[in-house]
């Protein structure tokens, strides 16, 4: 019996709809092909993935995307409709737009400084600090400690800001000579907090008064004056400068809009996370503002644009409410300055469109070479061309067999091409199929976990004679 890994379901991220499939046996339908529930059970059975509806849902929307692709290939449809196009990029056209607008309401922001670098540094704006270790091990006993408290005391002694960069010999942190105990620059929360602590209480340009005790043993800090980091903080003042700027423009936008996050608005999201477009005509509302609302819908497209390296979508289920709601308030944010730059008029112009394009029906030609559905070579084993639906089906489902037992590289539908397919061809995710699929899972996995522990030595048993070959891995192919 194999057991499949499914390494390939950390990254599926695709949007599909819920539709109206009501067969029991059929999980998912895209076109004129099927999953039928028997098959994504034995998929999600034989695999070590958690036997939970989600997990069933994402196998189906990965396979339901493929065969989107072979649809449009059978049928020769590249998708270069402009219209179809323009509504599949979007997000594209979008970030174009918001770039454009935020350069021209930006213009100036880095030279907004709220005093003198040196004001701003002294003030704690950034850190710089020299350092002198004498490490402890984690299972140091406590007369260890002692010992290494009494040697970092001693060297406080004996420390002062003309000597300090020579005795960074003493430390025991590697290459701490050569650099001075030199740790540039550093923000808040960069350090482990005991070491921020200590760093904060010390003036600038002094030494610490006692030494500093973290995890990783006892530190004797100089922090460093101005002078000597004035080149290194000039660029960082800057990039503060605008993130201030920025922070103080989107707080006063929000404000201006009088924004309100819903009730139970970060339960909802969350099943927005977990099945985008069973909201995709949900116009209830997530967030309000002035003149506006963010529907469930419109918060369903966001989550979908989403590449599936991010994760968002799990991050997003498995979030604590106050974070959801940050990501609420951002997508707010995108909507109140998308509305703006429409205000200002910021466009996407004709070369800049032609690039989109291009790029696009390029996404599309990838996908039916990657999967194997070229539409020139859709030709059934007898070299004739026959139904091309049926055919183009066939070829998915090998790649996908393939692709399930990790022998072929996952190719990743984007964005942009799995929702132009979703607007023009027909397909479905059955939910009551799906809670099928996990109860005939739950057989599939008891089976092969019994069928693995009778193949499994007697405990204790010798593993074999000294040279013999190894006892075959009836857990892969």
């Amino acid at each position: 019996m194999k057991s499949y890994r499914l390494p390939v379901l950390s990254a599926v991220a695709f949007a599909v709809a819920c539709g109206a499939a009501s067969n029991p046996d059929v999980a998912a339908k895209a076109g004129n092909q099927q999953l039928s529930t028997a098959r994504l059970a034995e998929i999600l059975g034989q695999s070590q993935a958690p036997l939970e509806k989600d997990v069933a849902r994402s196998i189906a929307e990965l396979w339901l995307n493929y065969q989107l692709v072979g649809v449009s290939a059978a049928k020769g449809d590249s998708l270069n409709d402009p219209k179809v196009m323009q509504d599949a990029l979007w997000s594209n056209i979008d970030n174009i737009r918001v770039k454009k607008f935020y350069d021209a309401v930006s213009a100036g922001w880095a030279d907004k400084a709220p005093g003198t670098d040196e004001e701003r540094y002294n003030s704690g704006e950034a850190f710089a600090a020299r350092h002198i270790l004498v490490k402890t091990d984690p299972g140091a006993t406590p007369e260890q400690k002692a010992a290494a408290k009494t040697k970092a005391e001693g060297i406080l002694k004996e420390a002062t800001t003309a000597n300090f960069v020579a005795l960074t010999a003493k430390s025991d942190e590697p290459n701490a000579k050569e650099r001075g105990g030199d740790l540039g620059l550093f923000g808040r929360g960069m350090m482990v907090p005991e070491f921020e602590k200590c760093v904060i209480a010390i003036k600038v340009g002094e030494l610490s008064k006692e030494v500093c005790e973290t995890s990783f043993g006892y530190h004797v800090i100089y922090r460093s004056p101005f002078k000597d980091v004035a080149a290194q903080f000039a660029p960082i003042a800057k990039q503060r400068n605008v993130a201030i700027a920025e922070s103080t423009y989107l707080a006063t936008m929000e404000s201006a809009n009088a924004v309100k996050i819903e009730n139970n608005a970060a339960v909802k999201a969350k099943a927005i996370a977990k099945n985008p477009f069973g909201y995709t005509k949900d116009n209830d509302a997530i967030a309000s503002f002035k003149g506006g609302k963010l529907t469930a819908a419109r918060l369903s497209q966001w989550v979908s644009a989403y590449p599936p390296q991010s994760q968002i979508r799990p991050q997003l289920a498995a979030a604590p409410d106050s974070l959801v709601e940050k990501f609420i308030h951002q997508i707010v944010r995108n909507e109140l300055v998308l509305r703006q730059a429409d205000s200002a008029k910021f466009q996407v112009d004709t070369a800049e469109m032609s690039n989109l394009f291009l790029n696009f029906k390029n996404d599309v030609v990838a996908m039916w070479n990657q999967l194997g559905v070229d539409p020139s070579k859709l030709v059934d084993s007898t070299g004739k061309a026959g139904d091309k639906e049926k055919i183009a089906g066939a070829k998915i489902d090998d790649y996908f067999a393939k692709l399930i037992k990790n022998e072929v590289p996952l190719v990743e539908v984007p964005y942009k091409v799995s929702r132009a397919l979703q607007q023009k061809y027909p397909y479905s995710i059955n939910e009551s199929g799906l809670d099928a699929v996990i109860e005939k899972a739950k057989s599939v996995r008891a089976t092969a976990d019994s069928l693995r522990a009778q193949q499994a030595p007697p405990a204790g048993a010798p593993a074999g004679p000294p040279g013999a070959p190894p006892a075959p891995d009836t857990t892969k192919k």
